[in-house]
């Protein structure tokens, strides 16, 4: 039974104005219920609906002199919000200018009634472990080879064996994949072997049950692999060894909701709080992973290996003469991989009278032409039948450069004896069996084949390129080095159009000057991650005042506001723009929700597409759209 007669608790709601811990008194009837980590319900205010709320931690006396309320029920028994995953919450939520709420979506799991219940009526709930002294482990780096063993990445194996590493220390790890096709590679290889009954499926495609259930597993005291997508780096294990982070440069690593968080920003703040290990690889790498190392925060493991053979035409052709041979060369002997930058019959329209780009009626995003040559936009989806030009009022589209669609029918007919497989957003293959395949597929729709690809071809580099984003060259790489490690020993790679110092780099592989080139370039501009850079987007005289208050720090540079095209079309919406050295994350994330509580207190938005209620001003305080 505790002593302890109150508690200070977290109340789980979006609303910046309770985003702090209330103290309760614990009543007498519900002492022996009542733990640190356990769901309760309590009143609040005048309201007459109890809220939900976490019990944070349970004191003798409280820190307010007046009257408390009493905590109403408790929900659960089950602690199941750790104090360290408490602390990383909080610091999350704090980096972001976001609400604990926001990142306990995240990090708690939709409560099953049923598996909490077998739970608790198990043995297994007495064996929660506590947390152990913090250790000091190291933080890596590494290129990974771009290279497999029967469709398996060699780095599966670099894994397995890290884990193994930490499982014989009686300690965790966390290993974070972005792709559900690598998770699903990785937990076959773990399931082989020793580690199999250690596993821990974090998975997003999990029910809810089977979710909740891993999570309570986690909370145990025994040595866990726990394998996953962004969110498993909130795994709530009490003796984590080391968190692992494969391609830290895939866009699945952001949340794209509130707090807006990154994968390896949430490992970093981990990492300090308990003092684990940190091991973030790649086959590229990223300008902010390049940041660390050249600031000594990570070490660089890369070693030697064998470079895949890679040839660079500088060509304006799409498909070259020297694709074209290698196609024919390598598919006699196997599959080959063609990459097109995008799907669909035409990656973009135009009208066919005064060569306008096409719009979207609903939001005026981007129109493209899909599978069955409808027009659609990139942006909602919506297709747009009725197509009207706004500039000549003309009503038929002609094609841009080829999708994946139309380049699996003119392969088709250039090479008649080999089956033509698509793999793209819509379409995602896994594997597909090895023999004479042409395998046409966007950036990171890529399936594997047993034995590896004879050929890998990488086509409409420069459309990669030159995609509207400061980020452009940093993800053409990585897009071609995961698609060219899905290479056999023998086979071949071929860039077709890259051309200049970085066709000749990739040619050498040489990831890490790509990666310290593109972060020099991001300083002389001036851009992240040299520096960060925040977005607040909201109605414009909201934005106006928040700016004018930004304005009189000299350490922050506001750009804007500046009207932004929406896509809700109920709203106007408006953006400014915060650039700001680190050192100034914590003393901004803190101001700007002091400042937004103040301005918006009372006001209310509303969704005119989806009807549900918005939050007056968003902020983002790490935008990866904004570059």
């Amino acid at each position: 039974m505790s002593n302890h007669g109150f508690a200070r608790v977290a109340i789980d709601s979006p609303l910046p104005q309770l985003d702090r811990l209330f103290e309760y008194v614990v009543p007498p009837a519900l002492e022996a219920e009542i733990v640190p980590g356990a769901r309760i319900r309590v009143p609040f205010g005048r309201s007459s609906s109890l809220l939900d709320a976490f019990v944070i931690e349970l004191v003798e006396q409280p820190e307010f002199e007046g009257k408390l309320a009493e905590v109403a029920e408790v929900v659960s028994v089950a602690s199941v919000l750790p104090q360290n995953i408490y602390q990383l919450a909080r610091s999350v939520a704090d980096r972001q200018a976001a609400t604990l709420s926001d990142v306990l979506k995240l990090a708690v799991p939709t409560r099953s009634v049923a598996v909490e219940k077998k739970w608790l009526a198990s043995s297994l709930a007495s064996q929660v472990s506590v947390l152990p002294p913090k250790q000091e482990l190291g933080r890596f780096t590494k290129i990974m080879e771009p290279r497999s063993h029967d469709g398996v990445p060699v780095w599966v194996a670099e894994f397995i064996s890290r884990a193994q590493t930490q499982i014989d220390g009686d300690r965790s790890v966390i290993i974070v994949l972005p792709d559900y096709r690598d998770q699903a590679v990785f937990l076959a290889e773990l399931a082989k072997g020793e580690l199999a009954s250690r596993t821990v499926d974090y998975s997003s495609q999990q029910t809810k049950s089977v979710r909740y259930s891993a999570f309570l597993r986690c909370l145990l005291s025994e040595p866990l692999v726990v394998v996953g997508s962004r969110a498993a780096i909130y795994a709530p294990l009490q003796n984590l060894g080391e968190i692992i982070i494969w391609d830290d440069g895939d866009s699945s690593h952001i949340e794209p909701q509130s707090p807006y968080s990154h994968t390896r920003e949430v490992s970093m703040i981990r990492q300090k709080i308990e003092g684990c290990g940190l091991f973030i690889t790649g086959h590229a790498r990223s300008s902010e992973v390049q940041r660390l190392v050249e600031m000594g925060y990570l070490t660089d493991q890369t070693q030697a290996f064998a470079i895949p053979r890679i040839a660079i035409t500088a060509t304006a052709a799409r498909v070259d003469g020297t694709a074209w041979a290698l196609i024919r060369e390598a598919i006699e002997q196997g599959a080959v991989l063609v990459q097109v930058s995008s799907r669909g019959t035409s990656t973009s329209a135009y009208c066919a009278s005064c060569a306008e780009r096409a719009m979207c009626s609903t939001c005026h995003g981007p129109i493209w032409l899909d599978g069955q040559g409808h027009p659609r936009c990139r942006w909602c989806n919506s297709t747009n039948l009725n197509f009207t030009c706004a500039a000549c009022k003309n009503r038929t589209l002609r094609h841009g450069r080829a999708g994946s669609t139309r380049t699996s029918a003119e392969f088709g007919k250039a090479f008649p004896g080999a089956q033509i497989i698509e793999s793209n957003g819509e379409n995602k293959l896994e594997w597909i069996q090895p023999g004479k395949r042409i395998v046409i597929a966007t950036p990171g729709a890529e399936p594997r084949v047993l034995g590896g690809y004879q050929a890998v071809v990488l086509l409409d580099c420069n459309e990669l390129m030159s995609r509207d984003s400061l980020k452009a060259s940093e993800e053409a790489v990585r897009l071609w080095s995961n698609a060219i490690a899905l290479l056999s020993d023998q086979g071949r790679a071929i860039a077709v159009g890259l051309a200049g110092q970085l066709g000749k780099k990739m040619a050498l592989w040489s990831q890490a000057e790509i990666a310290a080139a593109e972060l020099a370039t991001r300083r002389e501009l001036r851009f992240p991650p040299a520096l960060r850079m925040a977005s607040i987007s909201g109605e414009a005289d909201l934005l106006q005042k928040v700016s004018a208050a930004l304005a009189e720090d000299p350490r922050i540079e506001v750009l804007g506001p500046m009207p932004v095209h929406s896509r809700d079309q109920g709203v106007q919406d408006w953006r400014a723009l915060l650039r700001f050295e680190y050192s100034q994350g914590a003393e901004l994330a803190h101001f700007l929700k002091a400042q937004i509580l103040l301005l918006t207190a009372g006001s209310k938005r509303v969704s005119a597409k989806s009807g549900r209620a918005q939050r007056p001003i968003r902020i983002k305080m790490d935008d990866a759209e904004v570059i």
